[in-house]
């Protein structure tokens, strides 16, 4: 995809409780064409992010006061169209595992290589495309099979209907009540 062109409308919301960091993170993603913003902790975040669709978010995971770790799965649960990018000075395995349990698309380390953060932003808005794509045409499909469910139960009902009537023309006997049986079990 172009870059620019789509970069515009997206809104990268960085996360982190040093102004330094935030402003140099932000720098770095506007000259690339997205809008960024900027939070200091976890409650700011949260004010940024109702009522502003946000599609990706650089999360500090220690900040004082609640942490990114904790913020994490809250952001996923109430904002699941925003990827998270996991930020930390510490490095450990165990720390990455558990982010990405939590719902992060990637975690990036301090001191920040900017175009590995960079990397790690586009690749976090890809996929993030593709897992929005992928839901509109499943839901697109789910559609498709309802209405072409409908119309078959429609030719199904009318080929009962037409058995009736030629059913009650052959024989007046039964005239009426396979028309009542095929109403009841229609309805059933």
């Amino acid at each position: 995809m172009n870059g620019d062109m789509t970069n515009q409308q997206e809104r990268i919301l960085v996360v982190d409780d040093e102004a330094v960091i935030r402003k140099l993170l932000c720098q770095k993603l506007s000259r690339e064409g997205y809008q960024c913003e900027e939070a200091s902790g976890a409650e700011q975040a949260l004010d940024k992010l109702r009522g502003n669709p946000t599609e990706l978010m650089i999360l500090d995971i220690r900040m004082p006061g609640k942490s990114g770790i904790e913020l994490l799965p809250e952001i996923r649960a109430s904002y699941p169209d925003t990827a998270v990018i996991m930020a930390t000075a510490v490095t450990g395995i165990n720390v990455a595992i558990q982010c990405m349990k939590r719902g992060a698309y990637d975690y990036v380390s301090k001191p920040f290589n900017l175009q590995e953060v960079s990397l790690s932003v586009d690749r976090a808005l890809e996929k993030r495309r593709l897992e929005l794509e992928i839901r509109e045409y499943q839901q697109y499909l789910e559609q498709k099979v309802e209405e072409q469910t409908w119309g078959i139960r429609k030719v199904f009902l009318s080929a009962i209907e037409a058995l009736v009537f030629a059913l009650e023309a052959k024989d007046s006997y039964t005239a009426g009540h396979s028309r009542r049986v095929t109403e009841i079990a229609m309805a059933i």
